[in-house]
């Protein structure tokens, strides 16, 4: 009985070690999309009033070829994750 005790000890003290690394790499990645989008919105211009429409329309298939390609280079779970999420944006 100790001995399993030790073992699902062990277990759990692992599980919580992956957990917090889980949580920095989450962490650095938000803070690295965040950098990449204060970027782009800072430097990338604004189209004009007459480009605008087009823009949207390019910049939409743009979006969901990317939501696709992504989707694709996941696994199964996530791929499933990643269609609801383009099916809720379709909507």
């Amino acid at each position: 009985m100790i001995g399993a005790e030790e073992r699902l000890a062990a277990s759990m003290e692992q599980m919580s070690r992956e957990i917090t690394r889980l949580d920095r790499a989450q962490q650095a990645l938000f803070a690295l999309v965040d950098s990449l989008a204060k970027i782009l919105l800072t430097c990338v211009p604004e189209p004009d009033e007459h480009a605008l429409a087009a823009a949207v329309a390019r910049a939409q298939g743009r979006h969901a070829r990317l939501l696709k390609s992504a989707g694709l280079a996941m696994g199964d779970d996530s791929r499933l994750a990643m269609q609801e999420l383009v099916k809720h944006g379709e909507r």
